[in-house]
């Protein structure tokens, strides 16, 4: 019985210890970046934190190379795509982040949703998701005027929004 109990303590220990155990030295970062049915997203661009950003290939492949390990702020857009905001803890050379993306297209029902419940704030949000990137971008401009035209109409508000469906 005694024996038992020393080899749970020493297997736990040494678990514990691996598990906990960051890198010493550099490291390359390396993730993916799909779209909600796992294709890849090219031109996507990846910041994590601290001045460090890149850009997806045409695989949907980002590295950030000589990093440390510790935890990381990832945050990402592009053009025609929703934002992405996490941490990732990078204490293992061979992890590969996988960042799952919709479309902007793909969250436009969500946006008209929540207007027609009227619920403009929570419709906002939601197209807030995918602001940086697609500032100039028409279906956003789009749905932007969309919400502040329902959410108080007026006659200057109908002709923004008219506006914008003309360069669509």
């Amino acid at each position: 019985m005694r024996l038992i109990k020393i080899f749970c303590l020493s297997f736990a220990s040494i678990f514990l210890s691996c598990a906990s155990a960051k890198f010493e030295g550099s490291a390359a970062m390396t993730g993916r970046v799909c779209d909600s049915h796992g294709n890849p997203v090219p031109q996507y661009h990846i910041s994590a934190g601290l001045g460090l950003e890149t850009m997806t290939d045409a695989s949907g492949i980002f590295v950030f190379k000589n990093l440390s390990s510790g935890n990381y702020h990832i945050s990402g857009g592009g053009n025609g795509w929703c934002g992405t905001d996490m941490h990732f803890f990078f204490y293992n050379r061979k992890d590969i982040l996988c960042i799952q993306v919709e479309s902007l297209e793909e969250n436009l029902p969500k946006i008209e949703s929540f207007i027609r419940d009227g619920d403009f704030s929570s419709a906002r949000d939601c197209l807030a998701k995918s602001k940086k990137y697609n500032e100039k971008n028409p279906l956003f401009l789009c749905y932007k005027k969309l919400i502040d035209y329902c959410e108080s109409p007026s006659d200057k508000k109908k002709r923004a929004f008219l506006s914008v469906l003309d360069t669509l």
